[in-house]
């Protein structure tokens, strides 16, 4: 079985893939894998330190400007970009699809969750995954990133609402594993 989550940003699909790993045994994907090991080892060519630049790709510096970058480009900047040409220029079997192969190569029985489908989400489908948009009411997150406004687009197969209640939440993400597995 392979989900794939989509949404605005900081709507929970961190936080729903958590409980689909920690709860349900699925293993944690995303198309951007690879590129961000990539992008790590680009960062430190650069001269950032392995720590500094952990934190551009998954922490804290991510939408912060860096003197390391053109323009003082923050990081998210460069992987939106490199994101894209991966997805769109390679293609989609160079991101997810690598993901997917990985996984399945070292655990062909593996349940997969893509936790941000943004440029994947019609090869997720026709690779057999059901795609669910989190949904966070009221909720107005950041903006100015392109893959934003691409991830609205996207036809979800079933809806979750995150009301900012984790219990409300987990109950929700239990009801759906059950309605996805029949």
């Amino acid at each position: 079985m392979m989900i794939g989550l989509t949404g605005a940003r900081n709507v929970g699909k961190s936080t729903v893939a958590n409980m689909l790993v920690e709860s349900f045994g699925f293993r944690r994907i995303h198309a951007f894998d690879g590129g961000k090991a990539a992008t790590l080892a680009y960062f430190m060519h650069l001269g950032a330190t392995s720590t500094e630049a952990n934190e551009m790709v998954y922490g804290s510096l991510k939408d912060i400007s860096s003197d390391l970058l053109p323009g003082r480009a923050s990081p998210r900047f460069f992987m939106e970009k490199f994101g894209r040409f991966m997805g769109t220029t390679l293609g989609v079997e160079w991101t997810l699809g690598t993901e997917v192969d990985r996984h399945k190569r070292a655990d062909p029985t593996a349940r997969l969750i893509a936790e941000s489908l943004v440029y994947e989400a019609d090869w997720f489908r026709s690779a057999g995954g059901i795609i669910i948009r989190v949904e966070r009411p009221g909720h107005v997150g950041p903006v100015g990133c392109e893959s934003d406004a691409f991830q609205a687009g996207i036809a979800e197969d079933h809806k979750l609402i995150n009301d900012g209640s984790l219990t409300q939440l987990r109950k929700a993400v239990s009801y759906l594993v059950r309605e996805v597995a029949r």
